[in-house]
């Protein structure tokens, strides 16, 4: 029998797309502004799955976006101390006009179009650590978010070395 690797399903949520931030932490987020998200923990560490991807759907009042325009994901990992998340600069759920003290696990670039209002994008193979963690956001797009429904989901998978 060959051998042969492939993705399966993760343990947690698997490959349905669930809310990674809830639509009301991102509503009317200022440009510049940073949020991490108020969703349950993702409890990964009995699941221990290794990769997740985001996929997102955001909106602004018609705009022209530049070049470079983006948005910005961090991983918060709780804190050993079990109430703390990542640099603890946050308060889950409250956007602000910081930016978290530690590099991005993924940056998701805006097309530079004219008019636009909808904003789609998605992020693949983000590695995950064991453990719980928290997913924050920051808008580079240029442009306050509405204040209708914005959308951030995730799904989780891992890798089979002996299919």
């Amino acid at each position: 029998m060959a051998s042969r690797t492939a993705w399966t399903a993760g343990n947690g949520v698997g490959l349905t797309w669930s809310t990674l931030i809830n639509s009301a932490d991102m509503a009317s987020m200022a440009n510049g502004a940073t949020v991490v998200s108020s969703v349950s923990d993702i409890a990964n560490g009995t699941n221990l799955d290794m990769f997740m991807d985001i996929s997102w759907k955001l909106v602004i009042a018609s705009s022209t976006i530049a070049a470079g325009a983006n948005f910005a994901f961090w991983i918060y990992a709780l804190d050993q101390d079990g109430s703390t998340y990542g640099d603890g600069q946050f308060t889950n759920g409250t956007a602000a006009s910081l930016t978290p003290s530690f590099p991005p696990c993924a940056t998701g670039f805006i097309p530079a179009v004219a008019s636009t209002t909808n904003m789609s994008g998605f992020t693949q193979q983000i590695i995950i650590p064991p453990g719980s963690f928290r997913v924050a956001i920051q808008n580079n797009s240029g442009f306050a978010l509405t204040s209708g429904t914005q959308t951030v989901k995730y799904r989780t998978y891992n890798i089979n070395l002996n299919n």
